[in-house]
């Protein structure tokens, strides 16, 4: 998103170029998402009953531990604390969505969207692993990115969109 916005025709010449090798920061990060997006679609409040499991992510398998655990656990934490409970809320865990009609190439996944119909409220919760640098939400791109894409391919009539990032291994 962040090539694309600087550059839009950079979007096509980068889609020649070989493809990159994952860091291993990077498939860490991958394997924490897949954790809480599968504790997420099983209404599990907690993902510490998987430390040890082996589990399948693509074409590749990881092995929780307790550190990842406890920071996937924040985020789960945040996203069940934000539920209002009246039961007319829909979340959305994992949101891909694509905006070609608005530039061709543009899509993403959004890691939790949420409507709360009452309010008119979406909710774009973004979850970073990381623990090095602190990711900030003011004037996030690829933040903003997704909040449009959910409100562009989820067509609800949001008054408001609450964009947030939870990165529970980083302090602010």
């Amino acid at each position: 998103m962040y090539r694309w916005a600087a550059c839009p025709g950079s979007v096509r010449e980068a889609a020649k170029a070989p493809k990159s090798v994952s860091s291993a920061y990077a498939e860490e990060g991958s394997d924490a998402h897949a954790l809480a997006a599968y504790c997420l679609e099983r209404g599990e409040y907690s993902s510490a009953s998987h430390i040890g499991e082996k589990m399948e992510v693509d074409d590749r398998s990881f092995t929780p531990d307790k550190d990842m655990t406890d920071a996937v656990d924040v985020y789960i934490n945040h996203l069940f604390d934000e539920c209002s409970g009246d039961g007319n809320e829909q979340s959305f865990i994992e949101h891909g969505f694509d905006l070609s009609s608005i530039h061709e190439g543009c899509f993403g996944t959004a890691d939790h969207v949420r409507w709360h119909p009452a309010t008119k409220t979406l909710t774009v919760t973004d979850y970073k692993h990381g623990a090095g640098l602190p990711v900030e939400v003011e004037n996030n791109k690829q933040l903003l990115y997704y909040g449009l894409g959910a409100l562009v391919t989820l067509g609800l009539p949001a008054k408001t969109v609450k964009l947030t990032i939870v990165q529970p291994r980083c302090e602010h």
